[in-house]
């Protein structure tokens, strides 16, 4: 894993704590996919589920729960609800 990545999950988790300590109901996150370095990779798809799947796990580990995941051209959407 590279220094920018883990910048950016860092990131993604601080706001998922924030969200959820301000009392949100529903935190939202996204993963924008490079084409060009998609398709250089063996399997792109594993790459991006696997990518998908750290995500989801560190957003639920600080009390969400993932309830939808959309793609909209090269992002993926995913809509987590506070865990009750």
């Amino acid at each position: 894993m590279g220094m920018l990545h883990a910048i950016r999950m860092q990131k993604l988790v601080a706001d998922a704590r924030r969200a959820r300590a301000e009392g949100d109901d529903v935190f939202e996150a996204s993963i924008d996919i490079d084409p060009r370095a998609m398709s250089r990779v063996r399997n792109p798809m594993k790459k991006i589920r696997k990518e998908i799947d750290l995500v989801v796990q560190s957003v639920e580990a600080v009390g969400w729960k993932c309830v939808d995941i959309g793609q909209f051209m090269y992002s993926i959407d995913l809509t987590f609800v506070r865990k009750r």
